[in-house]
């Protein structure tokens, strides 16, 4: 996981046009393209992707077009509970396809605790935000790193690593490829990666 000092932050007078939607309509409202709606989510994206170096939030994967898995938009607490957060840029990281897909988390109650104010609520997961990762859960690299595991050092990472799948032979492998991946083209002059990182793209 990754440990996020910062949330995107958006224009006042964007989030002053979201605030005025009634709080039960907001998860609809996502799916619209209203102009204000439209320019959050382009936000949140575009620098989400720049605050979390183009990494998936949970499984730490290059997202985008250096790692060719889609960058979703995904609501830690899920916005069909809890519409009032469905704005707000401290509840949105950007992630993969595969850890924000219905086939993972999904829809899944990631809070514990409900209070009015985000950051005095509890939670199931661990927050990127409001947690320190490395608190609750660790990767390890084995050997020469061609296996990278994930474990549980709390609770709290428990139930991070369970719901979000991390520690399926899938994402293990996905990650031990990444590790090695970049573990290579760092031993490569600079001259060499550009032409190879300029030959992955032009596929």
């Amino acid at each position: 996981m990754i440990r996020l000092e910062q949330c995107p932050q958006i224009e006042p007078d964007i989030l002053a046009k979201l605030e005025r939607y009634p709080v039960a309509s907001r998860p609809k409202r996502w799916e619209g393209k209203a102009k204000a709606v439209v320019q959050f989510k382009s936000e949140i994206l575009i620098k989400g992707l720049v605050i979390q170096s183009n990494k998936c939030a949970w499984c730490t994967l290059p997202v985008g077009q250096e790692g060719r898995r889609t960058a979703h938009r995904d609501h830690i607490a899920p916005k069909a509970k809890y519409p009032q957060w469905t704005f707000l840029p401290m509840n949105l990281v950007i992630a993969c396809e595969y850890c924000n897909g219905f086939a993972v988390k999904g829809e899944a109650d990631t809070v514990s605790v409900v209070t009015d104010i985000y950051e005095d609520c509890g939670f199931h997961l661990v927050h990127p935000y409001l947690d320190e990762p490395s608190n609750h859960l660790c990767f390890i690299f084995e050997g020469d790193g061609a296996s990278v595991t994930i474990r549980s050092l709390s609770d709290k990472g428990g139930w991070t690593i369970e719901k979000l799948k991390l520690d399926t032979p899938g994402a293990t492998m996905e990650r031990a490829k990444e590790h090695l991946y970049q573990q290579r083209l760092s031993t490569l002059p600079q001259q060499q990666r550009d032409l190879f990182r300029n030959a992955l793209f032009a596929l």
